[in-house]
């Protein structure tokens, strides 16, 4: 599900036209009418009045001209020389020619109004809001301030942002002002008055448009507390208030506490009475998806696309289990999405052109596919630029100076359960397949991606070097129910064993499972801090999972991660960073205490399943269960982009796809250089091996 946004508070939507724009207008019109009736120049600068409204402008210039010739200094024929400059978008000399008349008319509020006009249309907000404030000090003009609370706001000046919801509050408080000033409090971190703000939008009927919203975001957010949010709405769903975003609320504090079931019939709820909302539809149907409930999600999804038919994630989303066929509804759909495309944002853009590069690949247009593939990650690596030298240096520092004799002369208390194993590896390499393999055993739990690991180790000292781990602001952290690891900075490492077993346990106990032996935490990036693992947790197992250097960049590739992996979206990238982490972990397979990591190829599963099954579970110390080879028929939700594949027996299609796009791949193949050669071995040793047997 979508993460909660931390929506800009708003107070009106934008006008049609600026609010100053209509009073510049009638100033002028006004000066015009009060002029002098026998002025002998009246009727010629009405002549280029008129010539102005009617698009004559060569016509206005020459009369003004002829009136300013003879009278430079008369006040309305200079003022229809700036709206003849403002109505031919000449604002390089509008702004010029009112700068001046501004020194000769310090307190002229036509002269501001223009200005605020022109900086306006020409984007330079600090221009508007420096005029703004000063004719603010002249007169009060509501529209004008409603505008400066949007350029304060959008300027990223929150606290000048809140200093004039507060002015607009004392000159006539609304409804509307009261949201923006208790979003505005969010924004700001101030916590306690935020709160109490909501509490008292909870206490009016109808509660305020945006209430919900902005409770999904503070308790959801940035506490990351669902408990906290469903204590102070439950007793409103339970009075029999009918509200859909209520509705919503609750179908989102579930889905964050992983209650799957409770969560899809609130939503469906509130569908029930707004059936013209995308993000209600797009919800639902992610959930559903991560049920399993594949064609009941597409169906949610075109649902959605009903609704907004040219809304990027929800055409990229669908078409990841879609099949595309020449004129098929979906790829029609995706037609008029691209003949749109100009309009989109820059990230619309990129999920844009992974569904184009989809619907390309089914149709079995390779090269245009490709080019797709590459305007999506040209664009994607502008919105979030990679620095592979800062992945080289964390990686480097956790393995400096850390080996055998490291671990061997560690003499600090440590947590000593074996009930966490760590599935790690390159994301898409097998994670998925591995643990819904072990989560089938009747004696574990199989916990998911879990934004755990890096939090406990957040700020940890090995060899007198401190890791930074907690870098992700923005990612959707794990609920943890009654586990607070936000203060992990000083702890000894036996409590930071200690607290990530909690933690765990936690999650179990809140899917109803208590009993269970191993507890699985599937992040594939937590092979960064592999040989950081037996620091505090020594008796944890690891099941590292490795697959073919250019079936898994190729995998990579050609898939849209709303998390980040900014290094997936170019393939020198991921030719680097695929390297860097072999490096990594071909360390720690000859260094980590012995017994401790157990490494899967991928290749050699899918060949011999059964065996290789075994060896993970014979591994991590259970007894061998049957129902580990029939994995897809656990029923139990999955959220990575590998949710389908593990719901299907073990297949090879997936073994060699590389050779299908090679001619594409090249940059890739390059940067990867003798290393393809080295696993290609590796894998044909193994296969010999068990050929053999």
């Amino acid at each position: 599900m979508a993460k909660p946004k931390n929506d800009k508070p708003k107070i009106e939507k934008p006008a049609k036209k600026t609010p100053e724009q209509a009073e510049v207008q009638e100033g002028l019109d006004k000066n015009v009418q009060l002029s002098n009736k026998d002025d002998p120049d009246l009727p010629k600068l009405k002549s280029a009045v008129l010539a102005r409204q009617q698009g004559l402008f060569q016509n206005a210039r020459d009369y003004l001209q002829e009136i300013l010739k003879r009278r430079n200094n008369w006040i309305p024929a200079r003022r229809e020389l700036a709206l003849l400059y403002i109505s031919t978008e000449n604002y390089i000399e509008a702004e010029k020619f009112l700068l001046n008349e501004a020194k000769l008319f310090p307190k002229d509020e036509w002269i501001k109004l223009s200005l605020c006009h022109v900086y306006r249309q020409t984007g330079n907000a600090a221009g508007e809001i420096a005029t703004i404030n000063e004719f603010t000090k002249i007169k009060f003009n509501e529209a004008l301030i409603r505008r400066l609370f949007e350029l304060e706001r959008d300027t990223g000046n929150l606290q000048g942002a809140l200093d004039t919801v507060l002015t607009l509050r004392a000159h006539k408080d609304t409804i509307e002002l009261e949201v923006a000033n208790a979003k505005l409090l969010n924004l700001l971190k101030r916590d306690d008055e935020a709160l109490k703000a909501c509490e008292n939008l909870l206490t009016k009927r109808p509660i305020p448009l945006g209430t919900f919203d902005l409770l999904l975001t503070m308790y959801l957010g940035n506490k990351n507390n669902p408990e906290g949010l469903l204590e102070k709405i439950q007793p409103i769903y339970d009075s029999g208030y009918e509200d859909p975003h209520l509705f919503i609320a609750m179908g989102r504090l579930f889905h964050r506490m992983d209650k799957n079931g409770e969560a899809i019939g609130y939503i469906k709820k509130a569908i029930a009475i707004n059936d013209q909302n995308y993000h209600w539809w797009y919800d639902l149907s992610l959930i559903q998806r991560q049920n399993g409930d594949i064609n009941e999600s597409q169906a949610s999804l075109m649902r959605a696309l009903k609704v907004d038919p040219l809304n990027p994630t929800g055409i990229r989303v669908h078409g990841v289990e879609h099949k595309y066929t020449y004129g098929d509804e979906a790829s029609l759909q995706l037609n008029l999405a691209h003949a749109h495309f100009d309009a989109f944002k820059d990230q619309g853009k990129v999920e844009l052109n992974f569904a184009l590069a989809k619907a390309h690949e089914d149709y079995n247009e390779l090269r245009t596919a490709f080019k797709y593939y590459e305007n999506a990650g040209k664009l994607q690596s502008k919105i979030l630029p990679y620095w592979h030298p800062g992945t080289v240096g964390l990686l480097k520092m956790t393995r400096d100076r850390v080996g055998p004799p490291t671990y061997e002369n560690f003499k600090e208390p440590r947590c000593e359960s074996d009930k966490p194993v760590f599935i790690l590896g390159m994301p898409r390499s097998g994670t998925s397949l591995v643990e819904q393999v072990i989560a089938s055993h009747k004696e574990t739990f199989g916990a998911g991606e879990l934004k755990l690991l890096h939090r406990v180790l957040d700020g940890v000292t090995i060899n007198g070097r401190m890791i930074e781990t907690s870098q992700d602001e923005g990612v959707i952290p794990t609920f943890i129910p009654g586990v607070d690891v936000s203060k992990c900075r000083t702890l000894p490492f036996k409590d930071r064993g200690d607290l990530y077993l909690k933690a765990v346990e936690a999650i179990a106990e809140s899917a109803g499972n208590t009993s269970a032996k191993r507890i699985i935490d599937k992040m594939p990036g937590n092979y960064f801090w592999t040989g950081v693992i037996p620091f505090i947790l020594p008796n944890a197992k690891i099941v590292h999972t490795q697959r073919h250097p250019l079936d898994n960049c190729l995998s990579l590739y050609r898939i849209f991660f709303p998390d980040g992996m900014p290094w997936s979206y170019d393939l020198r990238n991921l030719g680097k960073v695929y390297r860097t982490y072999f490096e990594h972990m071909t360390y720690w397979e000859s260094n980590l205490p012995k017994g401790m990591m157990h490494t899967i190829n991928y290749e050699v599963m899918v060949e011999n399943f059964n065996e290789e099954a075994k060896k993970i579970i014979a591994h991590i110390g259970l007894p061998w269960d049957d129902a580990c080879l029939k994995f897809y028929e656990t029923d139990r939700q999955v959220k990575t982009a590998s949710l389908n594949q593990v719901r299907k027996p073990i297949y090879s299609t997936s073994v060699g796809r590389w050779k299908k796009y090679e001619e594409y791949l090249k940059p890739l193949i390059q940067e990867l250089g003798p290393l393809i050669k080295v696993y290609d071995d590796k894998i044909e040793q193994k296969l010999d091996a068990i050929k053999k047997k």
